[in-house]
């Protein structure tokens, strides 16, 4: 198994946070530093989205951010029916939502602001070190149901956990790794913080989560049980081979920032701010800070690698995570 040096990914350059100067297109209750907005955010993402609203309102007092962490399928719903004008979505329009959206001529943008990693998550207990594109099919696919038939050392029945079936990290893995096989029956999860609870406290579960809650975890869940534990993972599909950097191909590889940023990570994505009717409120205020030097450090602060801004790679040391 490969494992690289780790590294620490810092942004480079230097952000303007948004002006409180007035916009030349006023909006009644709203302007770009002050008014309401409810942001409906994929749960994958809802901590570090959180911290985003809640240093924005602490340099902007008169703003009041709520996030609602809700599946990504539900947070893109909401916008396509006007019931906000701000979603955050761990995955891009689906083409059948594309469909629609052109059928009704709804329009709406898109903007990438950061790359998160897919995690895979055992129980700190369990000895395997990582799993490649095929084994992790076979797992969720219901085909492999004992761990050792991927790693004699460890014995005992595979419990796979997951959440909703409208997260998008299900929809980012279904297309990723299984293809046109489905997931088995699994324990029901519901959210991506029950996943993170259940995996740390079952010998023979593993699970799927973001980089997010790998690092927001420990603090959100408060359990006397070890925290779950991330593996590596290796890309043995040849057809996702344009997905990675194909000298990475087959080489198992920690969810680090470093290793998402350079195309190393098999399970990347990323992931979007969607947005419609934005004018100059309060959404397209929190949307210019988010894409900031101050907005993407705070994305670097949970694990997660900055998409609006350069970065550099700081080598810290050459131990597995």
């Amino acid at each position: 198994m490969t494992i690289s040096k780790r590294f620490l990914i810092a942004v480079l350059g230097l952000g303007v946070i948004i002006s409180s100067c007035t916009p030349k297109k006023k909006v009644a209750s709203s302007t770009p530093t002050s008014g309401k907005l409810e942001v409906y955010c994929a749960e994958s993402v809802a901590p570090v989205v959180t911290k985003l609203a809640n240093q924005f309102m602490n340099l902007y007092s008169k703003a009041h951010i709520t996030v609602h962490a809700v599946p990504s399928r539900v947070a893109i719903a909401k916008l396509v029916n006007s019931e906000t004008n701000l979603v955050v979505s761990s995955r891009y329009f689906t083409k059948s939502e594309l469909e629609a959206m052109k059928k009704y001529d709804i329009k709406a943008d898109s903007t990438r602001v950061a790359l998160d990693g897919v995690v895979v998550i055992v129980n700190s207990a369990n000895h395997v070190k990582g799993l490649n594109t095929d084994q992790l099919r076979n797992i969720f696919d219901g085909k492999t149901k004992l761990w050792g038939e991927v790693d004699p050392n460890f014995q005992g029945r595979i419990i796979p956990a997951l959440e909703s079936p409208n997260s998008g990290t299900l929809e980012f893995f279904k297309e990723r790794v299984l293809g046109s096989e489905n997931f088995t029956a699994a324990y029901p999860c519901t959210t991506m913080a029950n996943v993170y609870k259940f995996v740390g406290k079952t010998r023979g579960a593993i699970g799927l989560i973001s980089s997010d809650w790998l690092n927001s975890g420990p603090d959100l869940v408060q359990s006397k049980e070890p925290s779950p534990r991330a593996i590596q993972i290796a890309e043995v599909d040849s057809s996702m081979i344009k997905h990675i950097d194909p000298n990475t191909f087959g080489s198992y590889y920690f969810p680090y920032q470093a290793h998402i940023y350079r195309r190393y990570y098999p399970l990347t994505r990323p992931i979007f701010f969607l947005t419609r009717n934005l004018d100059d409120g309060l959404g397209a205020g929190f949307l210019t800070f988010v894409v900031s030097a101050a907005g993407q450090q705070i994305f670097v602060n949970n694990g997660l690698v900055p998409a609006t801004m350069p970065v550099r790679l700081i080598q810290l040391n050459n131990q597995p995570l």
